[in-house]
């Protein structure tokens, strides 16, 4: 299986909103088996809340698809998250005074999976009337 390291989790603010640009990067390096079979993965890099029972997913930073090459791969792919979605540790306000400020623990996930194709459908809208025969 390949094997992601060196994840490095930046966030900075942006001027003039109330947003945060995410940088996630990272290396991936695949097995000799994965280039000469030009394996394709789905790639998916998840910013999480760690939290002591349990993490969540707070913000999708990228969600692609990558084919196997020879040598090592440096990723990088850059979000902007709103604040909101950055305070997983909600603070405690009475009558708009923040009285309780929590600190916000985050991380980002990396993840390959091996593609599979998988079957499609869709559906029309149904259609009424009077389809017999008279009609």
């Amino acid at each position: 299986m390949a094997t992601i390291s060196n994840v490095v989790l930046k966030i900075d603010p942006i001027v003039s909103n109330k947003r945060r640009k995410v940088t996630v990067s990272y290396a991936l390096r695949f097995n000799s088996r994965e280039e000469l079979a030009g394996t394709v993965f789905e790639e998916k890099v998840v910013l999480r809340g760690d939290d002591p029972i349990f993490d969540d997913d707070r913000a999708v930073i990228a969600a692609t698809f990558i084919k196997a090459a020879a040598g090592t791969i440096k990723r990088s792919f850059t979000q902007q998250v709103s604040q909101n979605r950055l305070d997983e540790d909600g603070d405690t306000i009475i009558f708009g005074v923040p009285v309780l400020t929590l600190r916000d623990e985050l991380y980002a996930r990396v993840s390959l999976t091996p593609f599979a194709p998988r079957s499609a459908q869709a559906d029309s809208e149904p259609v009424s009337g009077q389809f017999g025969p008279g009609a």
